[in-house]
């Protein structure tokens, strides 16, 4: 940056010095050696004005060249001369501006979270409501109402764990937690929809001790079970658990529709459904992808194993037993 700033001043100089040079060989009343002496002390000066100059703007430039953003503007030193101090005193300028809209945005698109957290709390109560209403009604008119029903709870427990998703390790508490409980409070919430497509479980556990946050891992396990729930017919859910080097190993096989091998690698990105089964429109896509990060913050290792048309896997590994899960869980 400092060449491409100076080349004119630069190459003005030589120029100049080069006509004096020039000059001084082509007349013969000027002593040669008179022109090689000023030609030789206007280029020491030269050299010496230079590296002075340089030095005084190269921290500058540095600092300049190695910004990422413009907040990393906070701890960027001033510059030496007049044009520096312009530029420096122009961006901080932007920064303020920039920050100021990031801020109000920011507090927009809380105020808008919130209102939407209120919003899905005050359905639940009529929801609450609905559930009571449905359980009243024969078996033939409930249970598709119950589907739906169900549906809709899930959604809208999905928005309320996306809402808190950003601030989840303020939201941890590492216990030991037993997996039957788990499986066991997931399979009755979809007790009378698993009755209805002739679902069953077969559920072995070898290891049922985890280390986790128990609401949280509660969110994944449900996620897992309704997915394989939601295209499995009149077959049995497969769940066993063993201890693989230390890790506890959690696998949810459903011998439904499975997914195609072009999907697998995309099942945890938001929003994304299946490519190949068009009737999904009614899957938001987003239960996986929150699965998959709740996973993450837990150290908890989740992942997918499918051929289309036959099984899908789904596997939570789960951390070693440590020193800080024992502390974390006192």
């Amino acid at each position: 940056m400092y060449w491409k700033e100076n080349a004119p001043v630069l190459i003005l100089f030589l120029l100049f010095n080069s006509s004096i040079l020039l000059i001084g060989l082509l007349d013969n009343g000027i002593p040669n050696i008179s022109v090689i002496y000023i030609f030789t002390v206007n280029f020491i000066i030269l050299i010496i004005y230079i590296v002075w100059d340089y030095v005084r703007k190269r921290k500058f430039y540095i600092e300049f060249e190695n910004l990422g953003t413009l907040n990393d503007m906070v701890g960027m030193s001033k510059g030496n001369t007049a044009v520096q101090n312009r530029i420096y005193e122009k961006m901080d300028d932007l920064r303020v501006i920039h920050q100021r809209q990031l801020d109000k945005e920011s507090s927009r698109t809380k105020e808008n979270l919130d209102e939407l957290t209120r919003f899905i709390h005050d359905m639940k109560m009529p929801m609450t409501t609905m559930k009571l209403m449905i359980d009243d009604l024969p078996e033939t008119e409930g249970n598709k109402l119950l589907a739906e029903w169900t549906r809709l709870n899930g959604m809208l427990n999905e928005v309320l764990y996306l809402k808190r998703l950003p601030d989840i390790k303020n939201d941890l508490y590492i216990e030991p937690i037993d997996l039957n409980i788990l499986l066991n409070s997931s399979i009755r919430k979809l007790r009378e929809i698993c009755i209805r497509k002739r679902i069953g479980f077969d559920i072995d556990l070898k290891e049922n001790i985890v280390y986790t946050d128990m609401k949280w891992c509660q969110f994944i396990i449900d996620q897992l079970i309704t997915n394989s729930v939601k295209y499995s017919e009149e077959n049995d859910i497969v769940i066993r658990s063993s201890m693989t080097d230390g890790f506890v190993k959690l696998t949810v096989t459903d011998y439904g529709r499975g997914i195609e091998k072009r999907d697998l690698e995309r099942i945890f990105e938001a929003g994304f459904t299946s490519t190949g089964d068009h009737h999904d429109e009614q899957s938001t896509g987003m239960g996986l992808y929150i699965a998959k990060n709740v996973a993450e913050s837990l150290n908890i290792r989740l992942t997918a194993e499918s051929v289309y048309g036959e099984y899908t896997t789904m596997t939570l590994e789960f951390n070693k037993e440590n020193q800080f899960t024992h502390i974390t869980a006192k």
